[in-house]
């Protein structure tokens, strides 16, 4: 059973969480990390399969635009944004545009995700306490801080001074958030203090005073922390289903606390959970801060929609994916891996890699039809040809004319494999031909250098792949000499490499007198 249909099943068995309301976050502190977008579509997976067990089900991505901005981005220059150091995100300007800071970002990994068939709701929590839905939770947190602190004491083994409180308001003097400390309650207003010190990366800007902390009418005065209000958010919205990355998921972590705010402070059912694997580039988790690993939007341009969907639909959740594409062969196995699911989606030959297919399509299921589906890695091979047309080739391996769908699907991966030869590619990849003979040519044994010769006058007169590549195979017979020695010969002497696509093809792929002329060269070195 595909991974997302089990929990799901588990969802609905247990009797409880309904109504389903799915709900995933993220805080865009910076240009947002394709690891993200695996809390995304494990969620948009959860509640896909939902709707496909014919249940109703709510889908909402919260974007944590009133989160201070802690720490700037590489990308972007200290001394014009250091000054907005521990205000809340959306109130910090765009990098560009018109709009704020969170929206900037948010907005930029909201397209990626649309354009991959995920299509929450959009909450912002600014807009959760602009509207005055967080103030319930927040007075019972303040009423009950003595629970909130034993809470935090149970699980950090740590005393917290009698005058914590949990909640930050936005100092009305500075603007900060990050720097202000709550230390009374009287059942109305807040005192606090804007601390000078305290923080290494901003400072706040010393006043005292009492404030209300309930937002409302389109104003924001504040947030409760993080742990405390995760919990508080659930009851706001009325999330049912979600999860969290392993870190949050781990003992003593946020959903330990979360949960226990839930049954002791707000009495609110504590929505179903699942603790998902990360997301790495390279063995590196994703951070959106730092500039560590690659962006959604940059995964995005490199990889079909499609494409980038089935590498989280065909991971469990309960697993690591490690995405490296630079230098290896992931992407062209990524499609291999895609391709079969798509034969076992058209055949019934394996019930789970056709649901993995069905998981990853964006718009509407393709009919259950034979196709033709050209391996990414050809495709890679019959680009760097010069006088080979795709399509063509294309109709002589299928064995007749292609149909509308596989013409898309070939000039989709024709302009996918043009990026990935540029961008990710392993060095040796290229299957070029050399503008001067490859050094290496030079090393080639007699036994190599007589093949060469040889198969120069059975270039000249063929001109069919097939024929050739039989005639070249029995010319290896008639000299004795290892097929395998004898084609490297011939890729060597043109492309400086032991190996290569089908060596008849290639050969013909360029003019022949270009081809003698290297070959007659390599023979004679």
């Amino acid at each position: 059973m595909y991974w997302a249909d089990k929990v799901v099943k588990d969802i609905i068995d247990s009797g409880k969480f309904k109504p389903f309301w799915v709900d995933d976050m993220k805080t865009p502190s910076g240009r947002i990390h394709v690891g993200s977008l695996r809390g995304v579509l494990v969620h948009e997976f959860i509640y896909k399969a939902l709707l496909h067990k014919g249940e109703k089900a709510t889908f909402t991505y919260v974007f944590e635009d009133h989160d201070p901005m802690d720490e700037l981005p590489h990308y972007l220059p200290k001394e014009d944004w250091e000054k907005y150091l521990g205000q809340p995100l959306f109130t910090v300007p765009s990098p560009e545009g018109e709009g704020n800071y969170a929206e900037y970002f948010a907005n930029e990994f909201k397209e990626v995700f649309n354009k991959i068939g995920a299509e929450p709701e959009i909450l912002w929590v600014s807009d959760l306490y602009k509207s005055g839905k967080m103030n319930d939770g927040i007075k019972l947190c303040l009423d009950k801080v003595d629970v909130i602190r034993k809470i935090y004491e149970e699980m950090y083994k740590k005393k917290l001074p009698e005058n914590w409180y949990p909640f930050k308001v936005v100092c009305p003097n500075c603007g900060k958030e990050s720097t202000t400390n709550v230390n009374g309650w009287d059942g109305e207003k807040v005192k606090f203090e804007c601390a000078v010190e305290g923080i290494e990366w901003t400072e706040g800007c010393g006043i005292k005073g009492e404030m209300s902390p309930f937002s409302g009418e389109g104003k924001y005065v504040g947030k409760l922390p993080w742990k405390v209000e995760w919990p508080v958010k659930w009851m706001a919205i009325g999330v049912t289903v979600e999860g969290a990355g392993k870190d949050h998921m781990s003992a003593g972590g946020s959903h330990d606390i979360a949960k226990l705010i839930c049954e002791r402070v707000l009495s609110y059912p504590v929505p179903y959970a699942l603790s998902y694997e990360f997301f790495l580039l390279g063995g590196r988790k994703m951070s959106s801060s730092k500039g560590l690993g690659t962006s959604a939007k940059d995964i995005a341009e490199v990889l079909p929609a499609h494409i980038l969907r089935f590498l989280f639909a065909r991971t469990d959740y309960k697993q690591t994916i490690d995405f490296d594409p630079v230098g290896t062969m992931i992407i062209p196995d990524l499609f291999d891996e895609y391709d079969r699911c798509y034969k076992a989606y058209i055949d019934g030959s394996d019930e789970d890699l056709a649901r993995t297919f069905e998981m990853s399509q964006i718009d509407n299921l393709p009919i259950r039809e034979k196709i033709y589906l050209p391996r990414f890695r050809d495709i890679v091979n019959y680009i760097q040809m010069p006088n080979i047309d795709v399509h063509q080739k294309a109709e002589e391996m299928k064995g007749s004319k292609l149909n509308e769908v596989e013409i898309e699907i070939i000039n989709e991966r024709v302009a996918y494999a043009k990026i990935w030869l540029e961008k990710y590619a392993p060095d040796d990849f290229s299957m070029q031909m050399t503008k001067s003979l490859p050094e290496q040519a030079k090393n080639l044994t007699k036994e190599q250098k007589e093949f060469l010769s040889k198969a120069i006058s059975l270039i000249e007169k063929e001109e069919d792949a097939e024929k050739l590549q039989l005639s070249l195979y029995n010319l290896t017979k008639e000299l004795g000499i290892n097929a395998k020695e004898a084609f490297s010969a011939i890729y060597i002497s043109l492309i400086g490499k032991q190996f290569g696509p089908k060596a008849a093809h290639f050969l013909l792929s360029y003019p022949k007198s270009q081809v003698i002329e290297r070959l007659k060269a390599a023979s004679e070195s």
